[in-house]
C-alpha cells in the first residue's frame, strides 16, 4: 500500500466517522463523542484548558507529536474539514475542471495575524473568534446545516411511504437554524467551494489557525519532503499535484510549514527525486530575514494586543446585549452563562444530538462574544425530562455530562404564568394543557367553582419548556425565564401508596 493510498483510506474512514458523529443520531453521537473530539485540536485545547480530561489531554499531546515527527498529518488525516475539500478537488476533477496548481508565495503576515488574533481571543475568552476560526468547529455547523436536515427528511419520507404497508415509525425532527446563522454558514460554505476548486488547500494554509500552528512545528519535523536539486529536471509535475502550493520547482523546494502530507508529490516525480524520509532540521538563522521576523513578530504582537486589551475591558465592550429582552436558557449542566460562553466552541454538536431539537444555534443572542452558540428554542419543542445526551456529547465541558438523576434536578429557568393571557384565568373555563405535561409536579391546580385555576410551584420547576410548547394560547400565556446561573430545584415528594386491601377468606379463586 502506497502512502497516498493509506492517506486516502484513513482521511476517508475519519470523514465517514466525523460525518456519523453529527448525522448518525442521538446513541451513535453519544458513543463516538467520546472516541473523536479528543484528537479534535480545538476542542482538545478548550477541555485541557477548562476541565482537564486524560483523554483529551492525550489527543493534545498525540497531535503535537505526530506533528513534530511526521508533518502536518492530522490535517490529511485526521481533519474532516481537510479531507472535505479533497473531495471537492476530487470531484472536481471527475467533471473535468481539473484545476491545476501550482507554488505560490506564503502569504506569512495574513496566516500569522489570524493565529494571533485566534491565540488572543482563546485567552480573553472572546469565543466568537475561536468559533468562527475552528475548523471542527465549522465542520460541526456544516452537518447540521445542511447535512443533517436532509437526511433527516428523507427519513421522514421514507415513513411516509411506508404507512400503506403499516409500516410505523415515530418521525425525527430538526432543529431551527435561524436565517442569519444558516446565511454565515452557507457564505463559509460557498467560500471553502471557491479555494478547493480554484487554490486547493488555500484555506488550510492562510485562514486556519490551526494549520499555521501545526505549521510551525511542523518546520521542525523528523520525517520531511526533500528534493534532490541536482536530479530536479523543473518539470513542475509535483508542483501541479501539490493542493497546498508549497513546492517551489525552480529552487527545488518545500515549504514543511505549509505542507499538509498528501503525498501527491511522491507519485507525480518521474525521476523520485522527491523523498519522505526522517531528516534532521537544520534551523539556518540566516533564513530568519528581519522582514520575516516583523512579518511573524507583528503578527503576535497584533495578538498580544488584543488579549492584554481585553484584560482591560474589550471583552466586555464587545459583549453587545442582543436585542431580545433576556438571554436565552442554556443547556443543563452549563452551570451559568458566563461558564457556558467561555467554553462552547459553537460546533452544534450538541444541537445535532439533541432527540427533541429544542437546541438551536444562535446568532448573537448571548452577545457577540458569543455568536453561533446554542440556546434552548421553547417556541419550537422542550427539553426532555429523560434526557441528558448534550452534556454526554459536549466535547469541550461547557456543558457538563450529568448523571440523568442529577440533571432532572437542575434548573435552567423558571416557568411564569402570564394571567392575563391565560384562558383559565381570562375566560373562566377550565384548561389543564400545562399541567398535564409537566414532568416535575410544578404545575398546581386550586379549584375555585369548579375551575381549576393553574399556578406554578418554582420549588419543583426546572425551566424544562413543556408547559410553554403545550400552551395552546398566542402568544403563549406561560414562558420559562432563563437562570444565568442555574439552581436546584426540589424533588417532588411522591404521595404514598396505599396498602392493598388482604385477600378474601373465601377460597374462591375468582371472588367477582
Amino acid at each position: 500500500m502506497t502512502l497516498i493510498t493509506f492517506r486516502k483510506v484513513l482521511s476517508g474512514l475519519f470523514f465517514l466517522l466525523f460525518l456519523m458523529l453529527f448525522a448518525g443520531g442521538e446513541r451513535l453521537s453519544a458513543i463516538l463523542s467520546g472516541i473523536l473530539p479528543p484528537f479534535q485540536f480545538v476542542p482538545a485545547l478548550l477541555r485541557t484548558l477548562a476541565q482537564p480530561a486524560a483523554l483529551f489531554a492525550a489527543g493534545l499531546i498525540g497531535i503535537v507529536v505526530l506533528t513534530l515527527i511526521f508533518g502536518r498529518v492530522y490535517c490529511s488525516f485526521l481533519c474532516p474539514l481537510g479531507a472535505l475539500q479533497d473531495l471537492l478537488i476530487a470531484a472536481s476533477r471527475k467533471i473535468g475542471l481539473r484545476p491545476r496548481h501550482a507554488y505560490r508565495p506564503p502569504n506569512n503576515l495574513l496566516r500569522y495575524a489570524i493565529l494571533a488574533v485566534a491565540a488572543g481571543a482563546l485567552v480573553a475568552g472572546f469565543q466568537s473568534a475561536v468559533s468562527l476560526l475552528d475548523p471542527f468547529a465549522w465542520w460541526g455547523r456544516l452537518v447540521t446545516d445542511f447535512v443533517l436536515p436532509l437526511l433527516t427528511g428523507s427519513y421522514n419520507l421514507a415513513i411516509l411511504a411506508g404507512k400503506p404497508f403499516d409500516l410505523y415509525l415515530h418521525p425525527r425532527q430538526t432543529p431551527f437554524i435561524t436565517p442569519p446563522a444558516l446565511a454565515l454558514s452557507a457564505a463559509f460554505l460557498a467560500l471553502i467551494v471557491y479555494l478547493a476548486l480554484t487554490r486547493g488547500r488555500l484555506y488550510c494554509n492562510t485562514v486556519c489557525p490551526v494549520g499555521a500552528f501545526l505549521g510551525l512545528l511542523a518546520r521542525f519535523s523528523l520525517f520531511r519532503f526533500a528534493a534532490e536539486k541536482n536530479a530536479c529536471t523543473e518539470c513542475a509535475r509535483c508542483a501541479e499535484v501539490c493542493k497546498a502550493g508549497c513546492i517551489d520547482p525552480q529552487n527545488a523546494a518545500i515549504d514543511m510549514s505549509r505542507c499538509v502530507a498528501c503525498f501527491n508529490c511522491l507519485d507525480a516525480c518521474a525521476r523520485t527525486t522527491i523523498r519522505y524520509r526522517p531528516q534532521i532540521p537544520a534551523v539556518r538563522f540566516e533564513d530568519w530575514s528581519p522582514a520575516r521576523r516583523r512579518v511573524v513578530l507583528g503578527g503576535f504582537a497584533g495578538g498580544l494586543a488584543l488579549t492584554l486589551a481585553s484584560f482591560a475591558g474589550l471583552r466586555q465592550m464587545l459583549r453587545i446585549p442582543s436585542a431580545k429582552a433576556q438571554t436565552p436558557v442554556t443547556p443543563p449542566g452549563s452551570g451559568n452563562l458566563a461558564r457556558f460562553t467561555s467554553r462552547c466552541c459553537a460546533c452544534s454538536l450538541c444541537v445535532a444530538a439533541c432527540p427533541t431539537a429544542v437546541l438551536a444555534p444562535s446568532f448573537a443572542d448571548y452577545g457577540t462574544g458569543a455568536l453561533l452558540q446554542p440556546k434552548l428554542n421553547y417556541e419550537q419543542s422542550y427539553c426532555d425530562y429523560e434526557c441528558n445526551v448534550c452534556g454526554r456529547v459536549c466535547p469541550t465541558g461547557a456543558i457538563a455530562d450529568l448523571a440523568l438523576a442529577e440533571k432532572k434536578l437542575i434548573a435552567i429557568g423558571e416557568a411564569k404564568l402570564l394571567e392575563d393571557i391565560c384562558v383559565v384565568y381570562v375566560n373562566k373555563t377550565n384548561c389543564g394543557a400545562c399541567g398535564e405535561v409537566c414532568p416535575t409536579h410544578a404545575m398546581r391546580f386550586e379549584d375555585r367553582e369548579n375551575i381549576l385555576y393553574p399556578e406554578v410551584d418554582q420549588r419543583y420547576c426546572i425551566g424544562c419548556g413543556a408547559c410553554q410548547l403545550a400552551c395552546p394560547t398566542t402568544p403563549r400565556s406561560i414562558v420559562v425565564e432563563p437562570h444565568k446561573t442555574h439552581k436546584r430545584a426540589e424533588k417532588y415528594p411522591e404521595p404514598a401508596r396505599r396498602p392493598a386491601p388482604p385477600p378474601t377468606a373465601s377460597g374462591d379463586d375468582f371472588p367477582f
